[in-house]
Parts: C-alpha cells; structure tokens; sequence
C-alpha cells in the first residue's frame, strides 16, 4: 500500500498487534464495512475476526477522490496551509458525501426501510435483506423478535451469530402450518 497520507506505519496509539482487538470492540455491532480499493479490502479482510461484509466501493461505482465533491477539513483550514495535503478525515467526508447521494438515487436508507417495514404492517420478512440491514438488533428484538426465523436468511451474518438473536429463534419441530405462530398444543411456537 502507498503511504499516500504521508503519515509513519507505525504512528498512532494503537500498536498493530492490538488492532484486532480495538476492531472486535469498533465494530461489533457492523453488518457492512466500506472501504475504498482492493488493497485496503483485502488487508482488512486478513485483519477483522468473525464475518463481516466488506464492500469496496469501486465496486459500486466510486468515482476517483478527485471527483468526488470536496469538503474541507477543519485542522487544515484552521492552519491555512497552502500546502497540497492528503486528510483522511476529509476524505471519509467525501466518501460519505458521494454514498448519501447514490443512497438517495437507488438505495435503501433506515427511513426508508421504515417506512417500507409499516407499509408491509409489519412484515419483516416480506421485506429485502439490504432493507433489513439498516435495523439494529434491538429493533429487530423489540418489534420483530417473533418473526426472527422467517427472517433468518435475510439477516445481515453478524445477527445470525448474535446471540440474542438466536435465543428467539422458534422450535419448528412441532409446527402446524394451520396455525399460524402456534403449535400443535395451540400455544405460541416454543422458543428453541
């Protein structure tokens, strides 16, 4: 990778060999990570545990830096530098800025996926799995724990280990499809 910040490798608080761990705590709740490149993709890939969803956003279509629409980066306005500087934090912005509008154009956002969640009075699990990948888990466990697994397929990975999640999984065992969210003993379907 190039040292495109002009920062040191090894500068910063955290040594490399605490990074996973400092990652399993960042991104513990996560369902997708972007970066931007193959390169970065990849060494994240080889450094996060468990399995999240890493998404290089050159593959959905992210212009070059240089064409994305410019914000400004308070440290480096604040110190009016005349010099040409590469800032991560302004690049994130920029990225982020470039995700919002193609968000507006054709993908899904939370309000969206709300709005489609009581269109759908409630179905989850009429909904897409990019829809219900914008709810927290403690949404799904407050309005839709009963539903977790018709949902189960179309959860993001991190909520299928979850274990909370999985302790409001129903046993199907004894599952009469007549009716429906009970058993045969006409009770709600056990908890597994």
């Amino acid at each position: 990778m190039r040292n495109y910040h002009g920062i040191l490798w090894d500068a910063g608080d955290i040594p490399y060999n605490k990074l996973n761990d400092v990652l399993d705590i960042i991104l513990k709740d996560v369902a997708y990570i972007y970066v931007k490149g193959l390169e970065k993709k990849q060494w994240l890939s080889d450094i996060i545990r468990g399995s999240k969803t890493i998404i290089n956003l050159e593959n959905l279509g992210c212009p070059s830096m240089k064409n994305i629409e410019i914000t400004s980066c308070h440290y480096h306005e604040y110190r009016k530098s005349n010099l040409i500087y590469h800032c991560a934090l302004e690049n994130v912005k920029q990225l982020k800025c470039w995700m919002e509008k193609k968000s507006q154009m054709q993908n899904p956002s939370i309000g969206r996926s709300l709005e489609l969640y009581y269109q759908l009075e409630e179905r989850i699990e009429d909904m897409r799995p990019r829809d219900i990948a914008y709810f927290t888990k403690e949404f799904i466990l407050k309005l839709a724990s009963t539903k977790i697994d018709r949902t189960w397929n179309k959860l993001p990975k991190n909520l299928q280990k979850d274990e909370d999640i999985i302790a409001h999984r129903r046993c199907r065992e004894h599952y009469n499809p007549i009716a429906i969210d009970y058993d045969e003993f006409e009770g709600i379907i056990p908890l597994m």
